[in-house]
């Protein structure tokens, strides 16, 4: 006789981000068991692969116990860890650890030689792996999971141990981990492409094209749901490949979103529900969506299941509606129709929270009580109820939280607290950071709401707190999150510092709100920087901010301007103060209108009299409050934490009705001061210098980079790249292999708020942000295995890039490239100037830093600029150099 061992592969269905477990069976010899019991652990299957985990519980225990009282202990071991990972999913940790250990116990009082005992113990391990990880306890939850590995391997058991490492794999990126997750599925990427046809396969593969489709990999996510469909078609099953189909329908939905113009928007107003308005829609854009909507109908037209219908339905939703082939009102029918039918399940709960946010999108309410379509809050009553009937923690949360959301909407804060209360609890209760902190935050906004300052700031607080604990994971997102970042993060950050500053009767914010405030300003930045790249940045620097800005020389200020709905609120460090110095200018919501005019107007022949009134309405808005103590202090260096829009504007161009500010000070910027080095000592310099002077790839010759490379060349000793010799490969070998200072970089490049469309131009085509990393970086990884290297890149300069137009956040790559390039310094310029004045400037730069040893780079750039000054008046020849990171 021989019974079925289930094999647990954790399928992740992104459609709605929920998470179920798919069970796969092999067979395995085994001592004759009853079949009524065998027909229960059957039952229990089925009803966990339905998403009813309470039920299933019930089962699975009475299987356990009927197992010990037949002294079968292998399967009482079995049933207990099926039971745990149905309790897992019901959030009950408590009742998983009790289980999954007692079925450990159980095993190793039995004869481990046994083939038999030996996969049911991977099993567990596996088991046992998933409640760690659920319960935060990471090291641990790797060790079972390699434990379970390990079992596989010696009893050469392929399937499992492919299945235990895409479990692993899966479990990270269902709780949002992606960087681990990217690494195991590295590791079993071959031998799913390599292995027979197998439902493992696959769903394997199709895991693996989900992962990648998140990380923003989007050819590569193809590639993968591509050989997924094809093992699904030749198995001939309908449910894989309508699975497949409905990965295939996301991955190019979420491309779709990525060629939509840039959010540009600093959010004057939020709301707690983000529905995505479209205003152009661009022929590519329409390729993909039309792409992904012939993926979404083929997904309904094979499935097999009524949840996998309305999945499909739901994501159909998502294609703007002049693209879709039926009626909006037909389509919403049918949704209503299929969804009021479903079985109970965790896929069904979500299916129906999404469908409610959906309706009110659709169909935007008056923001009164009582204003919202009655089917929306019966629907996520519904959820509420469906959940509390399966006794799922983390469904209930979700839906509750959506509720609260919707009488947040029609003000009826009380009702909205009381669920989003519930929410936060049971979220918190099940270890679930993911959710956790969206219901810290609109618990946050209900208190503001309502009037209590005190306790909704202490909500955001703990919502930052949140946000920081999963920031290594959260960021690792595809580009369409992005959007996300700027409706479910970003804003959390601004609202906090808003409240932090809010005055007292006398008018004034108490010392430690300024300091949290700055603290925060510092984290959005930081968090912006890790969403752009969607991998975390190292924060290399536990200098404190204070110490590095009192001990400078030339005394140095550093400003934190942050763009708050109708004001804009100025922190400023001061040399040797102990106190920080806060003062907030009012104005229109024409903020970065105004900034947007005063950009182009830098740029332009003839607009003196406008550029001037806008340079002096900007330094008013950020330098006006802290002239007095600049000059009390002796201030001459000006260091910029710039936000949003105010990226873009070179603030050496602001005017304070007499000058500019370059003629008073050294200007710096910096994406934070945690992410500055210390000032390394300098040596002899020596330069690496490469450029285009020939037009490449359409874009047009620099006619001037070769009397700009002369130039260094004169000054310094020095190595020049040029055209043809100007390769992503020859750079990279001379960086690693030569002892240079400063390398120079002659170019054609773009600054961008989306990492795709951030680069610098070589001979052999484009170099993007992450491989301009990967070639400087070389020097780092040389530093850490040889005495005889110097340090990093000391200066990068990039000077013929220019921001992306129409980008008001375009200045974000810069600061990308600043801090991932692995050099102290960047000098870049926002916009290319296009004659002579590039090669002087960056000949009387590099002067001052060879003749004056203690000269500052941001004194060396003020000299150079004031010199262009003096003979081109207009700031668009001299302000677009801007210098970031350490500027000693």
């Amino acid at each position: 006789m021989t019974f079925k061992i289930f094999l647990v592969l954790i399928g992740i269905i992104l459609s709605l981000g929920i998470h179920l477990l798919p069970i796969y069976i092999a067979s395995a010899n085994t001592q004759i068991v009853q079949k009524p019991v065998l027909e229960k652990m059957q039952q229990g299957k089925t009803l966990y692969q339905a998403g009813q985990f309470a039920d299933a519980a019930s089962d699975l225990k009475q299987v356990a116990r009927a197992y010990e009282l037949q002294g079968d202990f292998v399967n009482q071991a079995l049933a207990l860890n099926y039971l745990s990972l149905t309790q897992q999913k019901l959030g009950d940790w408590n009742g998983a650890s009790e289980s999954v250990t007692n079925s450990l116990n159980i095993l190793n009082k039995l004869n481990l030689n046994s083939h038999d005992i030996k996969h049911v113990l991977a099993l567990t391990f596996n088991t046992q792996g998933s409640l760690l990880l659920g319960r935060g306890e990471t090291e641990k939850a790797i060790e079972s999971w390699q434990k379970a590995v390990n079992i596989y391997s010696e009893i050469n058991d392929d399937t499992g141990r492919i299945g235990s490492l895409i479990n692993k794999a899966n479990a990270y990126q269902a709780l949002g981990f992606y960087r681990r997750s990217m690494s195991v599925f590295e590791s079993v990427e071959k031998d799913l492409l390599s292995s027979a046809n197998s439902p493992l396969k696959v769903a394997g593969l199709r895991s693996l094209g989900n992962f990648l489709q998140a990380t923003g990999k989007f050819d590569e996510s193809q590639k993968m749901l591509k050989q997924s469909l094809i093992a699904a078609q030749q198995l001939q099953s309908s449910s894989e490949e309508s699975a497949t189909l409905l990965s295939l329908g996301n991955l190019y939905l979420a491309k779709a979103k990525t060629k939509l113009p840039p959010n540009n928007a600093i959010h004057q107003n939020y709301t707690p529900l983000r529905c995505d308005t479209i205003t152009a829609i661009s022929d590519d854009a329409k390729k993909d969506y039309a792409q992904s909507l012939d993926f979404y109908q083929k997904s309904l037209n094979k499935s097999t299941s009524e949840i996998a219908k309305v999945q499909a339905q739901l994501n159909i939703l998502s294609v703007p509606p002049e693209l879709r082939q039926k009626p909006i009102t037909q389509e919403i029918a049918a949704i209503k129709s299929e969804i009021a039918t479903l079985t109970p399940s965790r896929a069904a709960i979500y299916a129906k929270v999404k469908f409610a946010r959906n309706l009110t999108c659709l169909n935007p309410p008056v923001l009164t009580p009582n204003s919202f379509p009655p089917e929306i809050i019966e629907l996520l009553k519904g959820a509420v109820q469906q959940s509390q009937e399966l006794k799922d923690a983390r469904a209930l949360s979700f839906a509750s939280g959506n509720l609260g959301q919707m009488y947040e909407l029609q003000k009826e804060y009380n009702l909205a607290k009381q669920y989003t209360g519930s929410a936060l609890t049971l979220a918190q209760s099940i270890n679930a950071p993911d959710i956790t902190y969206q219901w810290q935050w609109q618990l946050g906004r209900l208190d503001y709401l309502q009037n209590n300052i005190s306790a909704a700031t202490a909500a955001y607080q703990n919502a930052v707190t949140t946000l920081k604990s999963i920031r290594n994971d959260l960021v690792s997102l595809s580009s369409e999150a992005q959007f996300d970042f700027r409706d479910e993060v970003e804003p959390i950050y601004r609202q906090l510092v808003s409240l932090l500053l809010n005055q007292d009767a006398a008018g004034k914010v108490n010392q430690k709100n300024l300091i949290q405030a700055r603290d925060v300003i510092e984290a959005l930045q930081l968090a912006e920087l890790d969403n752009f790249f969607r991998d975390a940045c190292n924060i290399v620097q536990q200098t404190p901010i204070d110490e590095i800005v009192d001990n400078a020389n030339p005394a140095t200020a550093v400003f934190y301007p942050i763009i708050l709905p109708n004001r804009i609120e100025v922190i400023v460090k001061l040399p040797k103060q102990k106190d920080l110095l806060h003062y907030t200018t009012q104005t229109s919501n024409q903020v970065e209108d105004d900034l947007e005019t005063f950009l182009k107007q830098l740029q332009q022949s003839y607009t003196r009299k406008e550029r001037d009134q806008l340079a002096e309405k900007v330094y008013n808005w950020i330098i006006k409050g802290a002239e007095k103590d600049l000059e009390r202090l002796q201030v001459k260096n000006l260091v910029f934490v710039l936000d949003g829009a105010l990226r873009n504007i070179p603030m050496a161009a602001l005017y304070d009705g007499k000058q500019y500010l370059i003629e008073k000070y050294s200007v710096a910027l910096s994406p934070g001061l945690r992410l500055i080095e210390p000032r390394a000592k300098r040596r002899r310099i020596e330069a690496l210098a490469g450029g285009l002077t020939k037009s490449v790839q359409n874009f047009p010759a620099l006619t001037n980079v070769e009397n700009e490379i002369n130039k260094i060349k004169s000054i310094f000793r020095s190595t020049s790249l040029i055209n043809q010799e100007f390769t992503d490969k020859n750079i990279e070998q001379k960086v690693s292999s030569d002892t240079y200072q400063v390398v120079h970089l002659a170019t054609h490049g773009q600054f961008s708020s989306q990492l795709g469309n951030t680069f610098i131009l070589a001979w052999n085509g484009r170099i993007d942000i992450k491989e301009l990393r990967d070639i400087l970086q070389t020097r780092e990884q040389i530093v850490g295995r040889s005495s005889n290297v110097p340090n990093p890149i000391e200066l990068l300069v990039l000077s013929a890039c220019q921001t992306a137009t129409g980008d008001k956040r375009a200045a974000l790559g810069l600061a990308g490239v600043a801090v991932r390039s692995g050099a102290r310094s960047t000098l870049a310029s926002l916009w290319p100037v296009g004659d002579e004045s590039t090669a002087d400037l960056m000949g009387k730069f590099y002067e001052e830093l060879a003749n004056n040893p203690n000269i500052t780079k941001s004194e060396a750039l003020q000299l150079a600029q004031k010199y262009i000054l003096q003979k081109k008046p207009h700031p668009r020849y001299w302000a677009p150099y801007v210098l970031i990171g350490n500027w000693l």
